[in-house]
């Protein structure tokens, strides 16, 4: 598997939070039985998840052969680019799982895998890389033209693993192609499935919400806002805070949910509860404060 070289560069700096919501997201790397190695890597892929950073310092903590274990719905492109090559780097074999999805350039990242194993009740996706752009028509035919490279790129990588042609390739990456575990491994996405274990059920803990940025989430993942279990977060509302205003610092977002007199119980019930109405109305009140001050 060759590396992925891109040239050029997208819009803008640290991008947006794409998935609107999340639960029980973490990356960690731990030793299991008989001193095997494990990265559990379940969150979003970039500046709002686990960078390239993050990613690596991780890797340099780990000798030899391990296993990556993934659930993840994708993210920043260049970060999973890194992440990516940084796999294929790595002196050791590199054994990945999908323990629940591997979507956008997180499906990337399973591909720097020297095997890939799927769980039974887990997906695959591939989709045409996308971001936000501004300006004339210029800078807008710049951004498109890097897309395009991503897009061979990647498409290209996916090549050289799976049992289809880069005709098929395309095709499935303009559709947004979502792969369950028989279709991943039947068109060589993955080599196996994976054996039902502990992994699978801690891949349930970390859910996405898919519904805001994908077209055709499978029902199997639709996002489920009656369940208490993804009631929104401390986590939830400080990225909010800081997505539209410049962004703000953390320092500045935390500042401003110390502000609110709302209880912890409030502050944690369902979007059509009065708690979270009455939160977001104190945010939005200590919001102008804060933008008067500035």
């Amino acid at each position: 598997m060759d590396r992925i070289d891109i040239s050029g560069s997208l819009p803008g700096g640290p991008r947006g939070k794409f998935f609107a919501r999340a639960n029980g997201t973490h990356f960690a790397a731990k030793e299991v039985a008989a001193g095997a190695q494990v990265v559990e890597l379940y969150d979003e892929i970039g500046y709002w998840g686990v960078t390239a950073k993050d990613f690596r310092d991780q890797l340099k903590s780990i000798s030899g052969d391990f296993t990556l274990r993934i659930n993840s719905p994708g993210g920043d492109v260049f970060d999973g680019i890194a992440m990516f090559n940084d796999l294929l780097a790595h002196r050791g074999k590199v054994s990945i799982e999908v323990t629940g999805i591997a979507a956008s350039i997180a499906s990337v990242i399973a591909m720097a895998g020297d095997t890939i194993s799927i769980a039974s009740n887990a997906f695959f996706m591939i989709h045409n890389a996308w971001t936000y752009a501004a300006g004339n028509r210029h800078d807008f035919l710049a951004s498109a033209e890097v897309l395009a490279q991503i897009d061979e790129a990647i498409g290209r990588t996916y090549v050289g693993r799976a049992k289809v042609g880069i005709r098929a390739v395309r095709d499935m990456m303009d559709d947004e192609t979502w792969l369950g575990s028989a279709a991943a491994v039947d068109k060589g996405f993955a080599d196996q499935l994976l054996t039902v274990g502990a992994a699978e059920a801690d891949a349930v803990m970390a859910k996405f919400d898919l519904t805001n940025v994908f077209a055709k989430v499978p029902d199997a993942l639709l996002w489920e806002g009656s369940d208490p279990g993804l009631a929104i977060t401390a986590r939830d509302i400080e990225k909010e805070l800081m997505r539209d205003a410049g962004p703000r610092t953390r320092s500045q977002a935390r500042a401003l949910m110390r502000a609110c007199k709302t209880s912890p119980e409030d502050a944690t019930r369902d979007a059509g509860g009065e708690g979270l109405t009455s939160l977001l109305r104190t945010l939005e009140a200590t919001n102008a404060q804060f933008k008067t001050a500035q």
